[in-house]
């Protein structure tokens, strides 16, 4: 009868060392799944920043083409540069131009020239101007996204 006794309580001693066993494989399995899914939530979370700074700096590149096409008309314009909101980002856009004289079209940059202008609008002359734009745009936890375009405008002589 004593062996029994002693068989049956180093079962019992193998049933606690296995339980404990599994314990902890389980444990550390769940911690290494709430790391990679709370790393997984972070990265999404800085893309999702990242992307609404760029929308926010394709938003402010717009209004500097805007600009630029106003200057393009408009010659004494100086060059402009402008600090905006858009949403929680602040975006600043700088409009230059690249040569201070007009560039001269050549005869098939002309002949492009009058078909994009349309019937009975046929330029015999034009010329062109070139603006650099820049748009950046910087978010609160400090995203930052920076855009630039070299933006031609036609100026039509008829």
């Amino acid at each position: 009868m004593r062996f029994r006794e002693l068989v049956s309580n180093q079962n019992k001693g193998i049933a606690l060392l296995i339980a404990l066993g599994t314990m902890i494989i389980i444990l550390i399995v769940g911690a290494l799944s709430i790391y990679v899914i709370t790393r997984g939530l972070n990265v999404t979370e800085g893309q999702t920043r990242y992307e609404t700074a760029y929308n926010a700096a394709v938003a402010s590149l717009e209004i500097g083409m805007k600009r630029a096409e106003y200057i393009a008309k408009n010659p004494g314009i100086p060059d402009t540069s402008d600090v905006m909101q858009v949403g929680a980002y602040t975006c600043s856009v700088t409009v230059e131009r690249t040569s201070a004289v007009a560039m001269v079209l050549s005869g098939t940059a002309m002949k492009f020239a009058r078909a994009i202008a349309g019937p009975g609008s046929t330029p015999s002359t034009g010329s062109y101007r070139t603006y650099y734009i820049v748009a950046k745009s910087v978010g609160k936890t400090n995203e930052q996204v920076m855009l630039e375009v070299l933006q031609r405008y036609t100026i039509f002589n008829p």
